[in-house]
C-alpha cells in the first residue's frame, strides 16, 4: 500500500510541477553559461601596480637608470635592498635598509664603481663586488674588506658571477673568470686557496654559474659559432651552452661533466629552484636543470622570476605584452596569465619579495620604473575571479538545495492529502 501510494505521490508531483522543474532547470543553465563567461572575464592577474609606494621614499627613484638591485629578504624592512644607480652626477654604489637609513658602499662616483664587473647580495645584506683583477671586495655592517686572490702563478684574471656551495661548512664557491685566452671557472674554498682554471676556450664565454648540489654547480654561457664562407664575419651565430661543473674544494680545477647546446644569443635569468635543480632563461628558451638532465621548452622572454614557495618560474615579454606565462617547475606545466593593462616597462631585473613580485625597467621615455604584483590576490576573494567563484559555488548550492526543498516538502503535502 505505501510503495503504491508514494510511486503515485511521485507521479503526480512530476504532473503538476513539471512546467516549474523545466523552467528553474532552464534558468540554472542559464546561470552556469553566465557564470562560466564572467569566470573567464577575469582571468587577468590582480594587484599589478605600476610605481612605487611615496611614503618609502626609494633611493632607486631618484636616479636615471638602475644598473644592479639585489633585495635582501631576511631584512626588517621589505623593500630593504642594494644597488648600483646611475644619477645625474654620476654613478652611485649604496645600500638601503630603511626610508632614512641609506649607506654609501663606495663613495659616489668612485672610479671602481665603473669598473665593477660582479654585483651580488645575499639575504642578510652583506654585499659581494668585485672592481679590480683578482680581487673579492665583500660590504658587511657599514665597512669594505678586500681578498686578493693568487693562484701561485702570477695569473691575472677577472671576477663576473660566483656560486657557493651551500652544503659546505667552508662555503666553497665557484668562479667564473676572464683572463688571457678566454673565459674559465676556478675554484676558492673556505681557506682562502684558489685554483688554476678549467681549460679555456676562445669561442666560449661563461656569464653565470649557480650551485645545484652534491659539489655540482650549473655554468651558462654562450658560444659562438665558426661562421662558415657564406656567413658574415660581421654577424656571428651563438649558441646557449649549460654545463655541470664537478669541483669539492680540491686543489684541482673545476671539472666539466657534460655539456648542453641550445639556442639564443642572451641567457638573461639563472636561478636555483627549491628541490635542488636551477631554471634558466634566455631570449629564446626556457629550461629545467636537474643534477643529471636539462629539459628545453620553447617560451621567450626578457626576464624571469622564481617563486620559492611554489617552486614555479614567471616569465616576462617584451614591453607591450598584454600576459605573461607561469611554468610549475615540478610538472612543466605552463599557464598563461593576462596581465590588467599591457606591460609598460621593458623589463631588466625581476625578484619576490615576500608576497610580492617586483619588476624592474624601464618605460617607453626611458624612464627607470618598478611593477609591483601582490600574489596573494589571484584566487583570494578580495579577487574579481575568486569572488565569482565564491558567488558560483554559493548560488549554485542554494539553488539546488532549494529545488530539493521544494520537491520534499511537496511530497509530503501529497502524501497527507
Amino acid at each position: 500500500m505505501l510503495p503504491g501510494f508514494m510511486a503515485s505521490g511521485w507521479r503526480k508531483l512530476l504532473e503538476e510541477e513539471s512546467e516549474h522543474q523545466w523552467l528553474a532547470i532552464g534558468l540554472f543553465f542559464v546561470f552556469i553559461i553566465i557564470g562560466g563567461f564572467l569566470i573567464g572575464g577575469t582571468t587577468s592577474l590582480e594587484g599589478m601596480m605600476l610605481g612605487t609606494d611615496p611614503s618609502h621614499e626609494l633611493e632607486f627613484e631618484n636616479g636615471e637608470f638602475l644598473i644592479e638591485i639585489e633585495y635582501h629578504e631576511d631584512a626588517s624592512w621589505g623593500d630593504a635592498h642594494s644597488g648600483i644607480l646611475k644619477t645625474q652626477v654620476g654613478f652611485k654604489m649604496y645600500q638601503q635598509m630603511g626610508s632614512d637609513d641609506i649607506d654609501d658602499i663606495l663613495p659616489v662616483n668612485d672610479p671602481a664603481i665603473e669598473d665593477i664587473t660582479l654585483f651580488t647580495a645575499d639575504s642578510d645584506g652583506i654585499v659581494t663586488f668585485s672592481s679590480a683583477l683578482n680581487t673579492l671586495s665583500t660590504y658587511r655592517e657599514g665597512m669594505v674588506s678586500n681578498q686578493t686572490l693568487d693562484d701561485g702563478y702570477g695569473s691575472e684574471f677577472g671576477i663576473h658571477a660566483l656560486a657557493v656551495d651551500s652544503s659546505s661548512m667552508l662555503k666553497n664557491r665557484l668562479l667564473v673568470t676572464s683572463e688571457d685566452g678566454g673565459s674559465g671557472l676556478r675554484g676558492l674554498n673556505g681557506q682562502g686557496i684558489i685554483t688554476t682554471s678549467s681549460a679555456l676556450q676562445d669561442s666560449l664565454i661563461w656569464d653565470d654559474v649557480v650551485y645545484l648540489s652534491q659539489s655540482t654547480f650549473l655554468a651558462v654561457g654562450t658560444y659562438t659559432v665558426q661562421s662558415s664562407p657564406s656567413q658574415s664575419p660581421a654577424t656571428p651565430t651563438t649558441q646557449i651552452v649549460l654545463a655541470h661543473v664537478y669541483w669539492d674544494g680540491g686543489s684541482t680545477a673545476p671539472q666539466v661533466l657534460r655539456q648542453a647546446m641550445g639556442n639564443g644569443s642572451e641567457i638573461h635569468s639563472l636561478v636555483r629552484t627549491s628541490d635542488g635543480g636551477a631554471v634558466v632563461a634566455t631570449n629564446q628558451e626556457f629550461y629545467m636543470v636537474s643534477l643529471d638532465s636539462v629539459q628545453m621548452q620553447a617560451y621567450a622572454s626578457t626576464v624571469m622570476v622564481y617563486e620559492y614557495e611554489h617552486n614555479r618560474a614567471w616569465l616576462f615579454g617584451a614591453r607591450g605584452s598584454e600576459s605573461i606565462l607561469r611554468i610549475d617547475v615540478s610538472t612543466g606545466e605552463s599557464t598563461s596569465k593576462n596581465l590588467p593593462y599591457p606591460l609598460p616597462l621593458q623589463s631588466t631585473a625581476g625578484m619576490i619579495e615576500g608576497d610580492v613580485l617586483y619588476i624592474h625597467g624601464f618605460d617607453s621615455n626611458g624612464k627607470a620604473d618598478r611593477i609591483s604584483l601582490d600574489l596573494t590576490l589571484e584566487g583570494s576573494l578580495s579577487s574579481g575571479r575568486g569572488f565569482l567563484n565564491f558567488a558560483f559555488i554559493v548560488v549554485g548550492v542554494i539553488m539546488i538545495v532549494t529545488q530539493a526543498y521544494l520537491m520534499v516538502e511537496k511530497a509530503i503535502h501529497l502524501k497527507k492529502a
